[in-house]
Order: structure tokens, then C-alpha cells, then sequence
């Protein structure tokens, strides 16, 4: 991806599971992407064509019928999007049951990836960690 994901946006969901994705997001995501449920907390990742075929390859490095499994489980609940022309995504039941999405939404920006959390898990999130935790994280990294 040429340019990081950044910034946090608060869209509305309807009752279908419709939201209307942020623009500087998509932008830069391009035209389509790929839901995927989040790693570790639960959230959706949101990948470009290009850093979802580098997660693709990364799970195919898992080994033997574990790796099989998780494979299966992250390609069955996997969903491509290509935004309509207002700009809204449709996100699968199983993602919004997996990601605990109900009604507030919270879309982050995260590097190579956005993210998608309930706004109750990323106010969960947030107050998890303080500023010495971050503090502590950074202390030798050269900025």
C-alpha cells in the first residue's frame, strides 16, 4: 500500500448493517476491499486487493490441520466490498455478530489496514491502555 491508513471516524449503521465507509479510507483502499474478522479484539480488518493477498499468503504458512482450520474459518467469514455509489459497504451478519457491532461504530485507521469495532470494544480498547503503557512501548524507539 502506498499510503498508511490513519484517523479515527465515527459513521452511523443502519438496521440493515449498511455504513457509509470514510472517503479518505476508501481512497486510499481503492475501489474494493476485503472484511475480514480482526486478529486478537474483536473488530473487522478491512485489507486493499494488495495487503489481503499478503494476509492470504501469511495463512498459508500456518501448518497441518490446525492451519487448515483457521484457513477455513478465515475464508468462509471473509467478504469483498466494493462501496455503492453514496459510498456505503454492507457488512455480513457473521462479521457484525463476530465484531459485536450493534448500532455506534467506530472506523480507525491502523497502517496497512483499517479496522472496524463496535464503539463500545474501542472504548474497551482505549482505556485498557494508559499513557505510561504507551510510554513504556516507545522508550528507546527513535522518532
Amino acid at each position: 500500500m502506498a499510503e498508511p491508513l490513519y484517523g479515527t471516524y465515527y459513521p452511523s449503521i443502519d438496521t440493515k448493517g449498511r455504513m457509509a465507509f470514510p472517503n479518505k479510507l476508501r481512497d486510499i483502499l481503492g475501489p474494493e476491499f476485503y472484511l475480514v474478522p480482526g486478529k486478537g479484539d474483536r473488530f473487522i480488518s478491512v485489507y486493499s486487493p494488495e495487503e489481503y493477498r499478503k494476509f492470504e499468503e501469511t495463512l498459508k504458512t500456518l501448518p497441518g490441520n490446525d492451519g487448515d482450520k483457521v484457513r477455513r474459518i478465515f475464508h468462509s467469514a471473509t467478504d469483498k466490498q466494493v462501496p455503492d455509489k453514496q459510498g456505503r459497504i454492507f457488512i455480513k451478519d457473521n462479521l457484525l455478530k463476530y465484531a459485536e457491532i450493534t448500532d455506534e461504530v467506530v472506523v480507525v485507521g491502523a497502517s496497512y489496514r483499517a479496522e472496524i469495532w463496535s464503539k463500545a470494544n474501542w472504548d474497551k480498547f482505549n482505556a485498557s491502555i494508559s499513557l505510561d503503557d504507551i510510554g513504556s512501548v516507545l522508550d528507546g524507539l527513535v522518532i
